[in-house]
Order: structure tokens, then sequence, then C-alpha cells
């Protein structure tokens, strides 16, 4: 259901992300995994996240600008990611670790629970 503390932190530093920055995340369908990711950062402890409300698609049809396609570095980014993710549960080290990850089990709930 949800990775490791050690596998958040090295795939969100793999993205560049650091504990200091505000995130905005939103998805091509208006709300269908954005949400998703908006509650993973805030259980591991980063509050500072938010939905775009509507997604792309309310973006666009509001006429703000989009780029047509990602950049490579987004891309390397993200391969970074899965790769850093794989690496944490070989336990191989990753780093740099900018993200640091704090579990907060009040948000998440058991089956028996």
């Amino acid at each position: 259901m949800l990775p490791s503390e050690e596998a958040f932190a090295a795939a969100a530093s793999a993205l560049g992300i650091e504990n200091k920055d505000g995130i905005v995340v939103y998805d091509g369908k208006g709300i269908f995994s954005a949400a998703r990711v908006w509650w993973m950062f805030l259980v591991f402890g980063h509050e500072k996240v938010w939905v775009l409300d509507g997604g792309l698609p309310r973006w666009r049809a509001s006429g703000y600008d989009v780029e047509s396609s990602a950049s490579s570095d987004a891309i390397l980014k993200v391969s970074a990611a899965s790769e850093a993710v794989e690496k944490v549960y070989q336990g191989q080290t990753v780093g740099p670790i900018t993200f640091q990850a704090k579990f907060q089990p009040r948000l998440v709930w058991t089956f028996e629970q």
C-alpha cells in the first residue's frame, strides 16, 4: 500500500524534492491519482503539498500554459526515482538524500482498524 520511509525518501530525493519545497500535484484525468500522491506526502511528513483543483484538464480549460512534452531532465528524474526505490529494497545505498521522510501512523489504518 505504501513504500517504506527509506524508499519514499529516496524517490522524492531523486526527483529533486526537498523538505522545504512546496509541491502541487495533478493528474491528466482531473482527480484520479493526484489525491493519492498528496496523501502519501502527508503520510511521510510533508505538509506543503496541494492538489490542483480539477487537475490538468481544468488547467487547460482555463487557458493556462502547459508544456507539450516532458523535458529530458524530468524523464531522467523519474527513471532515477524508480532506480532509487529498487536499490533501497535490494539493501543498496542510495544518495544523496535531500528529502527526510517521517512516517505519520495516524494517517494510516490497518486492516483490523
